[in-house]
């Protein structure tokens, strides 16, 4: 049985489904948001570069400073937000 409440299993699957339908090992740049359900988006990152299923050189956006130490945490890399705002193709955000 899960802790999480069943707003917070929620938010998570959506997460997760999120990541796996956008997050192809393709993406090169992805900006990452400051929602709620973006702890578990990140969760879901960390899982897939312990898997090998990130592109190797993948740049995080964040757009708050929380995202920004989520990306740090989880060991990806994270970019400014100016570098590469014209260039986004994918970015996960909470509800």
């Amino acid at each position: 049985m899960s802790s999480l409440s069943l707003v917070e299993q929620a938010k998570r699957s959506a997460a997760f489904a999120a990541v796996d339908k956008h997050v192809t090992p393709s993406v090169r740049v992805l900006g990452v948001g400051s929602g709620s359900t973006v702890v578990y988006a990140a969760e879901r990152l960390l899982e897939l570069k312990s898997e090998g299923k990130l592109h190797p050189e993948l740049q995080c956006v964040p757009t708050s400073f929380q995202s920004k130490q989520l990306i740090r945490d989880a060991g990806l890399r994270a970019a400014e937000l100016d570098e590469y705002v014209p260039h986004l193709l994918s970015g996960l955000n909470g509800p």
